[in-house]
């Protein structure tokens, strides 16, 4: 047997393999020979037709295939063991032929395990980043709390206003096209002044009972970049007007919120708030260095990785967002509708978030292979208690859901990445800057805006495994709420 081998790339080799005619005879004869058995002619029992005879009526070209399917897998075998190469994953057979010299000649393309020249990631300096909580940000969420537990009364003896909740039933169309969610008169509680100018502006005036058509255009600044500009007809039918009452700010407000079981005086509430504030504020700062770290070190980084990881991703990543869709009810259609973008561009979202994370898992994984870092059962342990007092459960509940669930190997992980970032704050560089929310609304780094919806995950050292079984390769709803 003959091989050639060809480096395509640093994750894929070539292998041409030649199996010599000697043995592509013997794998035709045994392929005959398993036709023969199953041949039924009249005057001989099945299987104990003559050869001679048989030859007539079994399918030289089924012979050919079937002894080439039994040579392939041993000769594949064969050729990595001779060239010294160590598959990740199933190769991809690119031509199969028969010679004229009996020989039976294929190449394979066989993935490699990934390939990481990790650049410098000690020493690095960053910026630590911390919003500054200020009263102002704990007044918001008193009055949002005030909001939550305001009390609705209805209002029979006038017309709409700003600030009133209209109880409607409400028909959209966008550019002419009716949207999924709406294309049916839905009920709808919508607060008036909380939604695009034109539409609010609309909904102002209504008397109970009426129906009315609405035009409006959305904002060029609207969140949704696909409604931007685009013309939408809104059909409103007021079923109902009512008014928000909000509850007096003071002790037995304070008293009333669950959320802050151990505050009793409103003065507690804010001091609890505010603590809650500031744990959020130092997490998105240590959120913010991890990221900056990896970031950089992933950019001076070369990191090569097989096409079938990056396949394997993508498709985990769409599985997630169709079993999304399915729990919401919705199809991809209706997705595709509500964010205003193609099929082909949510694809292209998915694989660049997919190739992202490929690339700081392997990096994260090489950090910590280089600096012999690895979680032990005290890191283990210090994972799960601390999900148990997310949860508010003991940590024992806490293993056995995990080992239950078979999510052990998935926890280490996440320790591991604790453990590998720590390790790059510690050798780093990091100092500090106070921002407010403003100036971080104004970096547009808020809320990640290049991910695409859901398919975001945090990165974690990405553990790689061999599969080198040969396989053959044939040829958001449309809404007027800003």
């Amino acid at each position: 047997m003959q091989v050639t081998k060809e480096q395509i790339d640093p994750c894929k080799v070539a292998l041409t393999i030649s199996v010599e005619p000697e043995r592509v005879e013997a794998a035709k004869e045994k392929a005959f020979g398993q036709f023969a058995r199953n041949l039924q002619l009249p005057g001989f029992r099945k299987g104990k037709v003559p050869a001679h005879m048989a030859r007539t009526y079994v399918d030289e070209s089924r012979v050919k295939q079937r002894a080439a399917e039994m040579l392939v897998e041993p000769a594949y075998a064969e050729a990595l063991e001779a060239e010294q190469v160590e598959p990740f994953g199933a190769p991809e057979l690119d031509s199969l032929d028969m010679q004229d010299d009996g020989s039976l000649v294929f190449k394979a393309l066989v993935p490699l395990r990934p390939v990481v020249t990790l650049g410098p990631h000690k020493g690095l300096a960053v910026e630590r980043r911390r919003l500054e909580v200020t009263d102002a940000d704990v007044d918001r969420q008193i009055e949002e709390l005030q909001r939550r537990s305001a009390d609705f009364e209805e209002v029979s003896d006038r017309t709409a206003q700003m600030g009133d909740i209209a109880v409607a039933d409400l028909v959209a169309q966008i550019e002419g096209q009716e949207t999924p969610e709406l294309a049916e008169p839905r009920a709808t509680f919508i607060e008036i002044g909380k939604n695009i100018p034109d539409f609010d502006n609309g909904l102002t005036g209504m008397e109970i009972g009426e129906t009315k058509t609405i035009e409006a255009i959305y904002p060029e600044d609207f969140p949704d970049e696909g409604l931007r500009g685009k013309r939408a007809t809104f059909t409103a039918t007021l079923n109902g007007i009512r008014t928000r009452t909000l509850p007096e700010l003071d002790d037995a407000f304070a008293e009333k919120q669950t959320a802050y079981p151990e505050a009793k005086t409103l003065e507690a509430l804010r001091t609890e708030i505010r603590t809650g504030l500031d744990r959020a504020a130092q997490e998105m700062a240590e959120n913010d260095v991890e990221s900056r770290l990896i970031e950089e070190i992933v950019t001076n980084s070369q990191v090569s990785f097989p096409e079938v990881l990056l396949r394997e991703q993508m498709a985990e990543d769409a599985r997630d967002l169709r079993e999304r869709l399915e729990r919401e009810n919705a199809t991809l259609e209706q997705y595709l509708e509500a964010v205003g973008k193609t099929r082909e561009q949510v694809e292209s979202e998915i694989a660049v978030a997919a190739d992202r994370r490929i690339r700081t898992g392997l990096v994260l994984a090489e950090i910590a292979q280089a600096e012999g870092l690895t979680a032990d059962e005290a890191d283990i342990e210090a994972e799960i208690t601390e999900r148990a007092e997310r949860a508010n459960v003991s940590p024992a509940a806490v293993r056995a859901f995990i080992e239950k669930q078979d999510q052990m190997e998935a926890l280490r992980n996440r320790a591991l990445t604790k453990k590998v970032f720590r390790f790059l704050k510690d050798n780093a560089a990091v100092s500090e800057k106070v921002i407010t929310m403003d100036e971080l609304r104004a970096s547009g780094e808020e809320a990640g805006e290049d991910a695409p919806p859901d398919t975001e995950a945090p990165a974690e050292p990405l553990a790689v495994e061999q599969t080198p079984a040969p396989k053959r390769r044939g040829k958001k709803a449309a809404s007027p709420e800003a």
